[in-house]
């Protein structure tokens, strides 16, 4: 019975993160980009730039750095810039940790599952 219910459970996480990977990137870069959309064109510019850095910067490698030097030093580039940079790098980072979590069995309900403190390849 313990086995069915891991193997289900194990199904279950599997689906789900498959599911959150197969989000295109330019559908989750729109998504990270949602309230931007009455900043002036120079901001969201600026925010989908630093957004997609972030992204990279949090382990998404579908992602790359993109800053557009030549618009660097005005304030509203710098400003949606990092504002972009810093929110889209902490959710990655949040997802990151909660996939994490889940595939050490934390969020899962094993109700006395056993915890045998051997680990199979390499402990990070």
């Amino acid at each position: 019975m313990k086995l069915c219910r891991y193997i289900v459970a194990t199904l279950a996480l599997s689906s789900g993160l498959i599911g959150c990977a197969s989000v295109p990137p330019a559908e989750q870069l729109q998504r990270e980009m949602a309230g931007v959309d009455n900043s002036s064109p120079v901001f969201s510019q600026a925010y989908a730039d630093g957004c997609q850095s972030g992204l990279s910067a949090g382990g998404d490698s579908r992602f790359v750095y993109v800053k557009d030097l030549n618009q660097a030093n005005q304030a509203d580039y710098k400003l949606g810039w990092e504002d972009g940079f810093r929110i889209c790098q902490s959710r990655q980072v949040q997802r990151n940790n909660a996939r994490n979590s889940s595939d050490s069995f934390g969020g899962l309900p094993f109700p006395g599952f056993p915890r045998t403190g051997v680990t199979i390849g390499v402990q990070l």
